[in-house]
């Protein structure tokens, strides 16, 4: 088996985007990119009938390359592939009727209905590196459902702003170099160069939206397929047994998921077994028992010091019941507190107000009650972190961290009314 470099999930968002700049430049991509941008090239020629077949195709085969791209390195692969293997030509096609569709609405909304056709441009523009990520693993259905988009962006938080950010800067880097090399450039030459910048771009971009599912697989729920060939590669009699559960699960789920229970009942498991279990739970609508094994996997996370993982499960459980909290103090507290470093706020924030109410006369309560001031103030929700910021003050007047909760409340320009 050949080998293949993987990427590191752990590397920040913002790493990637500079690390991913070589990666159309590396492997089989320099050679795809000047292949189409030849072939697109083919356009520049007087032949008849045939100029609009010539671009649909070259669209159709970049597009191709770069949705195998997109799903390469969202599974875990640093190296772009060789070959576009496992990509639907109906994707592809999908997807070009999504980008002329956005296109048209981009120039005539604006023309017809004057700022908000503008703002109906920008909607569309943010949500389409959405519609292209749930297009390539989920089907047009799932690509045009808004509660899709919204979803992703919930999940992905600041580190989508970022992509968006990239892709629009890409797109006025493509529409500048289209003005400047074939628009008003040398004729032949500057087309040339137009096709290999405007491929370029789009292979980045297409990286980087697989970049972002990798890095945030555990929240959006997806198992890069490099995982599963590292796990293949060296089979154990708990991935056996894996197997033998998917056998079993074809005909009698409830069987299944009973072989799992009475192994994770005997101590520490591979994810491999917890993630199928909850698969199995989900499907029978067992939504109490995933709640419950989501406490006691929460916990055994943190303890063995994987809360990253372990705030993906929280996420997944937050999503069957929205007000689901760790059912530790020691569990809860240190998940706000990684929640927080590593930029997740709103979960930061469920989770230091979840503490602070289910436990406020525990020792540690005043300080995830400033950590949830803060995520207030990150949010700019002035009127929230005033309200709590308050309260804070009120139930904790001789605490230390009084003289904090205080400086943050000057900060908002808050005036602060509490009875002595």
């Amino acid at each position: 088996m050949p080998r293949h470099a993987l990427a590191d999930a752990d590397t920040p968002f913002a790493q990637r985007i500079l690390i991913g700049v070589r990666y159309p430049l590396r492997g089989a991509a320099p050679l795809t990119i000047l292949a189409v941008a030849a072939f697109d090239l083919l356009s520049f020629f007087p032949i008849t009938g045939l100029r609009l077949l010539v671009v649909f195709i070259g669209w159709i085969a970049l597009y191709t390359y770069a949705i195998e791209c997109l799903r390469h390195t969202a599974d875990g692969f640093a190296d772009p592939p060789e070959l576009a293997v496992n990509t639907d030509d109906r994707t592809s096609v999908a997807l070009i009727l999504i980008q002329l569709t956005g296109n048209a609405i981009a120039v005539l909304a604006p023309l017809f209905l004057g700022i908000p056709g503008l703002l109906v441009s920008l909607v569309f523009a943010f949500v389409l590196p959405i519609i292209t990520m749930s297009l390539t693993f989920d089907g047009v259905g799932a690509a045009l459902n808004p509660l899709t988009w919204i979803a992703v962006v919930g999940r992905l938080g600041g580190d989508y702003v970022l992509l968006f950010v990239i892709v629009m800067m890409s797109s006025l880097l493509q529409a500048g170099a289209q003005y400047a090399m074939k628009d008003h450039g040398p004729t032949f030459f500057g087309t040339a160069a137009f096709y290999l910048v405007a491929n370029y771009l789009t292979i980045y971009n297409f990286h980087l939206m697989g970049a972002l599912i990798h890095h945030r697989h555990e929240s959006l729920g997806y198992r890069p397929e490099s995982e599963v060939i590292a796990e293949a590669i060296d089979p154990d009699d708990d991935m056996a047994l894996l197997g033998h559960v998917n056998l079993i699960a074809r005909d009698d789920i409830p069987g299944a998921t009973d072989i799992l229970t009475e192994r994770l009942r005997e101590g520490i498991a591979p994810v491999a077994l917890h993630t199928r279990y909850r698969e199995l739970l989900r499907v029978q609508g067992r939504l109490p028992e995933l709640l419950v094994h989501g406490q006691i996997w929460i916990a055994a996370l943190v303890q063995s010091h994987e809360e990253r993982r372990a705030l993906g499960v929280v996420q997944d459980c937050i999503d069957v019941d929205p007000a689901f909290l760790p059912d530790a103090t020691i569990t809860c507290g240190a998940l706000a507190d990684t929640a927080a470093h590593g930029g997740m706020t709103r979960l930061a924030l469920h989770l230091a107000l979840g503490y602070l109410r289910q436990w406020p006369g525990d020792m540690g309560a005043p300080h995830y009650g400033l950590l949830a001031l803060r995520m207030h103030e990150r949010q700019r929700e002035a009127a929230e972190a005033a309200a709590l910021g308050r309260r804070l003050l009120a139930a904790y007047p001789e605490h230390p961290l009084r003289v904090d909760i205080e400086a943050l409340l000057d900060t908002l320009g808050t005036v602060r009314k509490v009875s002595t």
